[in-house]
């Protein structure tokens, strides 16, 4: 890491690709080969660059076949910064610090007067310093009028403040300047004017003046700037004070929503780490006026409306920007750093306004499909996986199921999809590296176009272009900054990891609920007989496919269909077996065939009592077990509810979440007068009901996955800690509802 921020690297012209590998001389291969970029030909070092270094001979897109040196061939400087991506609990937080203590002492460079910097403006000075001669102000009016010289002592600080400001500092932290003159020189930090117009729209017109009136100061500084999710703050928090010393350590001012009012630019270059928020950042976010270079020009709000002039304000608004954007850091970490790939979120739109001169994204999953694709199609960009179908058999001791269906026999063979890493399963992961790449990272030649990283990486690679791919596959080596697992095998001893994959047969109700879900798929495909726009996958149907998808690998877990539906499908069904008895279809008869048993399917889950009741409360079923009567009468009062038998000859009532919580209040009530474990003195309960309610229990529900992740938790948590990652937010509630009746304590 800094290695890359204190000597980037080159990175090839993509208008060039390698044709073949000189051969070099004589005696000088070994003493050359430590010079040699690992990532050559794509990758150059900046320092030692020769054609001794780099023997690799290069065309041009324009002129191929052509042989060109690598002297010749044009090479970007490599962005300073990049994409860490660690793993999950392998320090990611602790590398930044440690990179942040490493730098503290270290300023930024101060950009060229002229330069342009993106989605800021023009810088519009050179450095300066509202350092004052104290020595001429204390003298008389008199002897300031005859005295038109500055004094040396004020030529010397200010001197010294333009020119070695970062070794001032350092002198001062090793004791070697004294505390009295940095005491007199600190509150002096150095800025420059940046113009939000740029030198174009000056030179068409706009007045000096005016440019002088939007323009704003930006301080230098030797500050990071973290930003992090909300609910990371306080971790990255306790990692700082876990992690570094007190004494010498870093100057840390958090900012989330708790803080009202940011510090002026002045006070925020003190600290070495400022940490943000992302939802604190977003309300710093306001859109600077697109229109901002029309106010150097005469009024013309009369003729567009208004009925005053709204010049001044929006002069003033267009001067205004947040303390966090006035100043000039030395690096921007974004923790979680994905979240920087929506180009549209406010959080990535201010993010594109802080000026820093390093930029490094943090985040275990920078893409989904990429870092795969390259060394998949490397090996075989022909390659395809067996053609994969998805497996619906529901089967369980306790109902019969369309074990018979599947989902190919409604899709067909011509809809049958084989996986291999293509520009489908990609293209997201292609838009969200290219934001991070030109917009976050700023790595050229990407940020000059927005449209740079589609010719010149998306679309070879679309193509099939071998260059592309060895290019993209370089291009990540480069930027992405990681320890190899072995690497951290080596130093941290972790706790071995067992992997155990568990199948669970799925419960009578989930497997009624999974065979409706896939019978509606069947339906659909034979009514609408595979084609046009009602069919699930029609081409402008993948919003509701992915959907019903979804609903689909719920059902796995649970979830809850509408009678309607059932209704609906099973109404639509016999309507078409009707049509094709009257000839009116021409269905297949493995359609017909396979339409009976949709229908049969459909029919035989409307008409199951348990089933239907317990889908339309939105809620798993739970069975319970050893009630007293009075108890179960008054919470199973209506409808009538269903009952199974136990091994014990007893009967256990099925019951939803909302009827276990009123007979938990219920209960409650009933023992509003018992002390402890002795029975209650009052007529509320008597003796037999107290010992049924004593080993009354819940013995199971209707989602096996739930059944099972409950035992396991029961067994495990009274030593262990458990964490549950779950697909989705439904999943969390229903399990959170069982760890809640289960007495669990959990977040």
């Amino acid at each position: 890491m800094l290695k890359r921020e204190l000597l980037p690297d080159l990175f090839l012209d993509p208008s060039y690709s390698p044709l073949h590998k000189g051969g070099d001389a004589e005696g000088a291969q070994l003493s050359n080969k430590r010079f040699r970029h690992p990532l050559l030909p794509y990758l150059q070092f900046a320092r030692g660059f020769n054609e001794a270094t780099n023997t690799w001979v290069y065309q041009h897109q324009s002129l191929p076949e052509t042989p060109v040196a690598a002297s010749n061939v044009s090479w970007y400087s490599d962005t300073r910064g990049g994409i860490i991506c660690e793993d999950m609990g392998t320090g990611k937080t602790c590398e930044c610090l440690a990179l942040i203590i490493l730098t503290k002492r270290q300023m930024v460079q101060p950009p060229s007067e002229g330069e342009l910097l993106p989605c800021v403006g023009t810088v519009a000075s050179t450095l300066l310093t509202d350092l004052c001669d104290t020595s001429a102000s204390s003298c008389s009016p008199t002897e300031q009028t005859l005295r038109s010289a500055p004094s040396l002592k004020f030529l010397a600080a200010r001197t010294a403040l333009l020119s070695c400001a970062e070794s001032l500092r350092v002198m001062y932290d090793d004791g070697v300047l004294p505390v009295d003159i940095w005491r007199q020189l600190e509150p002096y930090p150095l800025y420059y004017w940046v113009n939000p117009l740029s030198e174009s729209r000056l030179r068409r017109g706009a007045s000096a003046d005016f440019a002088f009136d939007i323009s704003f100061k930006v301080y230098m500084s030797s500050s990071t700037i973290v930003v992090v999710p909300d609910n990371l703050v306080d971790q990255w928090v306790r990692e700082k004070y876990k992690h570094v010393q007190d004494f010498g350590g870093l100057e840390m001012l958090k900012v989330d929503n708790s803080t009202n009012t940011i510090p002026e630019p002045q006070e925020l270059i003190k600290y070495d780490l400022v940490l943000v928020s992302v939802s604190r950042l977003s309300k710093e976010y306001i859109p600077i006026d697109s229109k901002i270079g029309e106010l150097g020009y005469s009024c013309r709000c009369y003729s567009r409306g208004f009925e005053q002039c709204v010049c001044d304000r929006r002069k003033v608004a267009a001067a205004y920007r947040s303390p966090l954007l006035r100043v000039h850091w030395k690096r921007l970490i974004v923790d979680e750093g994905h979240i920087m790939s929506c180009r549209n979120a406010a959080r990535s739109l201010i993010a594109a306004y802080l000026i820093a001169e390093r930029r490094w994204v943090c985040t275990g999953t920078p893409t989904h499909n990429l870092v795969h694709a390259t060394s998949a199609m490397s090996t075989d960009t022909q390659s395809q996986s067996p053609t994969t179908t998805e497996e619906s058999n529901c089967n369980s001791s306790s109902a019969e199921s369309l074990d018979t269906i599947t989902m190919s026999d409604s899709i067909g063979s011509a809809t049958a999809r084989t996986y291999r890493m293509n520009v489908r399963e990609s293209s997201s992961d292609f838009l969200q590296m290219g934001v991070l790449v030109s917009k976050f990272l700023r790595m050229e030649p990407f940020a000059r176009s927005t449209s740079a990283w589609t010719s010149i990486m998306v679309q070879p690679y679309k193509r099939g272009d071998p260059a592309a791919l060895s290019r993209l596959r370089a291009l990540m080596q480069s930027i992405m900054v990681r320890n190899r697992p072995e690497a951290i095998g080596n130093d941290v001893q972790l706790p071995p990891l067992h992997e155990k994959a568990v199948v669970l047969p799925p419960t009578h109700h989930q497997a009624l609920t999974y065979n409706t879900a896939i019978a509606f798929f069947h339906i659909n495909a034979i009514l609408t007989e595979r084609v046009g726009r009602d069919y699930f996958f029609h081409a402008d149907n993948k919003k509701h496919l992915r959907q019903i998808v979804d609903n689909l690998f719920q059902a796995c877990f649970w979830f809850s269909i509408s009678l309607n539906h059932i209704q609906d499908g099973i109404v639509n069904g016999l309507h078409a077996l009707e049509l094709w008895e009257q000839g009116n279809k021409p269905y297949s008869d493995d359609d017909v065939s396979l339409l009976r048993k949709c229908i049969a399917e459909l029919q035989r889950a409307a008409n199951d009592p348990e089933w239907a009741y317990i889908v339309q409360a939105d809620s798993v079923g739970y069975w319970v077990k050893g009630l007293p009567p009075r108890l179960a009468a008054s919470l199973f009062c209506s409808p009538p509810k269903p009952e199974i038998a136990t091994d014990t000859n007893d009967t256990a009532k099925l019951a939803t979440l909302p009827q276990l919580r009123d007979g938990l209040v219920s209960v409650k009530r009933m023992l509003a007068t018992a002390d402890d474990d002795l029975p209650p003195s009052s007529a509320n309960v008597s003796p037999s009901e107290f010992e049924q309610l004593r080993s009354a229990k819940v013995v199971g529900c209707t989602s096996s996955k739930v059944a099972y992740l409950i035992e396991q938790l029961l067994y495990y948590h009274q030593h262990e800690k458990c964490i549950v990652f779950a697909s989705s937010q439904s999943e969390v509630i229903i399990v959170g509802d069982a760890l809640r009746l289960a007495r669990v304590p959990h977040l």
